[in-house]
Order: structure tokens, then C-alpha cells, then sequence
């Protein structure tokens, strides 16, 4: 018996995989993200906790590291090959600037992309089989950037010319897709290309010269990570936006439309979880949010006199008073 009892312990700890038992150097989670670390984000909190409630606790049997580009894509390739470097286990990169620099700096370590249309950029093969060594979670942005449009004309119906705010490092984020919407609600739209913060500024102060309307900011990671910035240069200039995310109104943009980041952030993290555990990002399917939200900003419509619709009202998930 006693005989027995040894083989079966040992058997036991024999199928523990070996990153639960490393407590002394756990594996790394390096994340890619194009924010600034003044700009306060919820992904950390969310990620961390969805990631510990499936049992990878930060600090005790896995490592999270955030890489920050601070607004400049330019620096994801090389942060992304210093993750390589310090050997981590998967990385976590948001937007499609991240993901193609985790891609070029390694074909072997698991990646999980967090970006606007995973397939339509060209980062995997498709959902089902994503292939390589990428899969991730995919927003579809293209579709909701023409639904924000929509809203947008319905909350301000007198509005004839809107700008519409581009990041050209979000390939997916196709501005020309608006085309067709716009024609549709009587609009004329003006496209401006931002890369980097320092074009926020400029941006804005070319739509008040030029008679802009209203302002719809295209999905991307670098304008939901300086959401603050573009929100008061909404108010500076007294022109209604709409972004992708509650953060946005909740930032100070008239109005939100767009997945919910609890669970696209939580949806990242089960991924994350999977290959952690082992599975191979080729055949482990990318995902889709299903909740989408629609949050208005009454505190910023009575700052700009805007009254907004009841039928609006009657459709938001979230009104901030």
C-alpha cells in the first residue's frame, strides 16, 4: 500500500505543468500597450483580476509586465524584442502596430492580440484557425465606426459637416467605409490623420476653422489611451464627439458607442490562461465581444446646450448626469 500511495504522489506532481512550480521565476506576461503611464487604464485592473480569478495570480505564479509606447508606435518593436529577450512566456499586445511588432520579433511565443478587425488586418488566417503564432480577441470596428456615425446625426440632426478622427496605425479603422453611411444621412465628412499626441492639438484647431459639426473618433488604442486629451479639446472647442468606449463619455466625449472593455479585457485574459497552460495560438480560436454599449454624457451635452433626444435616452445603457 504504502508503495502505491508513493507512485500515485509522484504521478501527481508529475502532471503539474512545470510554470505552476517555477514560484521562484514565474512566467512572463510582457503586455505591448500604446498608452502613457499618466493616463490612468483600465485594462491592467481588469486584466490582472480576470486573470486571477482562472487562477494566474500576478506576483505569485506569473509575472505581468506592462510596456508602454507613450503615444510613438515607433517603440513597439523594440519593446516587443526586449520581451523576447527577458523570455516571456505570452505577449499580450493591443492594436495592430503592437501585434505586427510582437510578430516580427518572435514566431514561437504565443501572442494574443487585442485589436480592431483581426482577420480584415491580416494578423491571423481566420477566427477558426488562426495559424502561425497569434490569436487574440477582435472588435470589428469598421461596422460600429458607421453605427457611431448614425448616433452621432441623431443626437445632433442639424449637423451637416463631421470630421471624423483617424489613427492610420489602426489599419482596420477605414475611414472610407463612412463613405456610404454619410451619403445616406445628407453628411459631409473630413478625415484627419493622427499618429501621434502632439497631433490632437492641430487636429482640432483645423475642424473649428473649417466649420466642423460634430467629431466621430475612429476605434483605435492610441486615441482610447489619450481619450482625456481628445475629450477636452472636445469641450476647448465646443464640438460634440462620440467615441468607442464608455471610457470616452465617461472621459468627457458627448457619447459612446461600442464593445464593452470588461469583457473584451476578460476575454484576453482567458486566452491568455490557454496558453499559459499550454495551447498553441494556431489552432485556438480568436473571439468576439457581444455586448455593446451605448453611453451618453449629459454633464457635456448641458456644457455644449445640447438637448439630447428621448429616443436616445431611451436606448443608452448608461446615462452620466
Amino acid at each position: 500500500m504504502k508503495l502505491i500511495s508513493m507512485f500515485v504522489v509522484l504521478t501527481l506532481f508529475a502532471a503539474v505543468p512545470t510554470f505552476a512550480q517555477n514560484t521562484e521565476n514565474p512566467p512572463l506576461v510582457g503586455v505591448l500597450r500604446i498608452n502613457s503611464p499618466d493616463n490612468v487604464e483600465p485594462f491592467p485592473t481588469i486584466f490582472r483580476g480576470a486573470l486571477g480569478a482562472l487562477g494566474q495570480v500576478d506576483g505569485r505564479n506569473i509575472r505581468i509586465q506592462l510596456r508602454l509606447a507613450e503615444g510613438h508606435a515607433e517603440r513597439f518593436p523594440e519593446l516587443a524584442r526586449a520581451l523576447v529577450r527577458e523570455k516571456a512566456s505570452v505577449i499580450v499586445a493591443s492594436g495592430d502596430a503592437a501585434v505586427r511588432a510582437a510578430q516580427q520579433a518572435t514566431e514561437t511565443i504565443p501572442i494574443v492580440a487585442l485589436v480592431d478587425d483581426i482577420v480584415a488586418s491580416g494578423l491571423i488566417k481566420s477566427l477558426a484557425k488562426p495559424g502561425g503564432n497569434t490569436t487574440g480577441v477582435s472588435i470589428i470596428a469598421s461596422e460600429l465606426d458607421a453605427k457611431r456615425l448614425e448616433i452621432l446625426k441623431q443626437i445632433v440632426p442639424s449637423s451637416r459637416r463631421f470630421a471624423v478622427l483617424h489613427d492610420p496605425a489602426s489599419a482596420s479603422a477605414r475611414p472610407e467605409l463612412l463613405t456610404d453611411a454619410a451619403r445616406v444621412l445628407s453628411v459631409e465628412l473630413r478625415t484627419v490623420d493622427v499618429r501621434r499626441p502632439g497631433d490632437f492639438a492641430p487636429a482640432f484647431a483645423s475642424f473649428s476653422a473649417d466649420g466642423i459639426d460634430a467629431v466621430n473618433i475612429l476605434s483605435s488604442p492610441l486615441l482610447f489611451g489619450f481619450r482625456a486629451e481628445i475629450c477636452g479639446l472636445n469641450m476647448t472647442h465646443r464640438l460634440p464627439a462620440i467615441g468607442q468606449a464608455r471610457e470616452m463619455a465617461e472621459a468627457g466625449c458627448l457619447a459612446s458607442y461600442g464593445v464593452s472593455f470588461s469583457e473584451f479585457y476578460a476575454m484576453a485574459a482567458n486566452l491568455t490562461d490557454k496558453m499559459l497552460k499550454g495551447a498553441r495560438p494556431a489552432e485556438t480560436p480568436a473571439e468576439q465581444p457581444t455586448k455593446f454599449e451605448l453611453v451618453i454624457n449629459l454633464k457635456t451635452a448641458k456644457a455644449l446646450g445640447l438637448a439630447i433626444p428621448q429616443s436616445i435616452l431611451g436606448r443608452a445603457d448608461e446615462v452620466i448626469e
